[in-house]
């Protein structure tokens, strides 16, 4: 069962009101497109959203920036409802792959982590309903649309999450880059679930000692670690690429 707010908000650009209209996971109740725009992409939402028989505007440019309050709409919006959230449990199989946000702030990581996690194929994402950044139409925009189709849980309490995680069989990995092993000595079979830390400070204390193995990224040079978002496609990369060799 899916957790759905009455809120409506403003997605803008071209890849997130396409990929709204491809998911139909969201109530969809007007496209706002430029007046007089050449852009052939916009075609393509316009013929999708008449399909669907959503309401579409043709409007000034200066009228759309005013409603999207940003430069970066690339002549195009939708009123859509609010993201609906997913039931974790739904989720689950014997080849569940989870990432864990832990206090992700930065909306930036968050569209970048949700982009790369639909492409490798990551079952859902798990964050917290505090202290993370919200799923916006900034983070849809980030994620080039990602965020319209990848499944998105939030939860209260997110090491009892991470227990129930243990008890439905899941082996639950965190990254942190003062750990022994590494991502490419570790097997990544099964159910799995990846935690990835805050930019900060990394994965929380209590969040940490219920992880069942701590794992690095080798790496050279001079910098101290990866970005949050970096460290996730590649650890998410390898994940995909052992479950695709098998």
């Amino acid at each position: 069962m899916k957790e759905i707010s009455p809120q409506t908000e403003l997605l803008y650009g071209i890849h997130p009101v396409h990929e709204s209209l491809v998911a139909q996971k969201r109530e969809i109740k007007q496209i706002y497109i430029v007046e007089n725009s050449k852009n052939k992409r916009l075609e393509v939402i316009a013929t999708l959203a008449k399909k669907q028989k959503i309401d579409i505007s043709y409007i000034p440019e200066p009228l759309l920036r005013q409603k999207t309050q940003t430069d970066l709409h690339q002549h195009t919006a939708a009123l859509v409802s609010a993201l609906p959230l997913s039931d974790i449990h739904a989720l689950i199989n014997e080849q569940s792959f989870f990432i864990i946000c832990d206090h992700i702030l930065d909306p930036h990581n968050m569209g970048a982590i949700m982009r790369t996690a639909l492409a490798a194929g990551v079952t859902g994402l798990i964050t917290t309903r505090d202290n993370s950044a919200p799923f916006s139409p900034s983070v849809s925009r980030i994620s080039a649309g990602a965020m319209e189709h990848l499944p998105a849980v939030r939860v209260t309490n997110l090491v009892r999450t991470m227990k129930q995680l243990k008890n439905d069989g899941f082996w639950i990995f965190g990254l942190d880059e003062k750990a022994q092993q590494s991502i490419y000595d570790t097997s990544f079979q099964g159910p799995v679930a990846l935690v990835i830390g805050g930019e900060e400070k990394g994965i929380r204390r209590l969040v940490h000692e219920t992880c069942d193995q701590i794992l690095c990224i080798p790496q050279k040079g001079a910098l101290d670690s990866l970005n949050a978002s970096v460290a996730a496609a590649v650890t998410m990369y390898e994940i995909f690429r052992q479950r695709i060799k098998g």
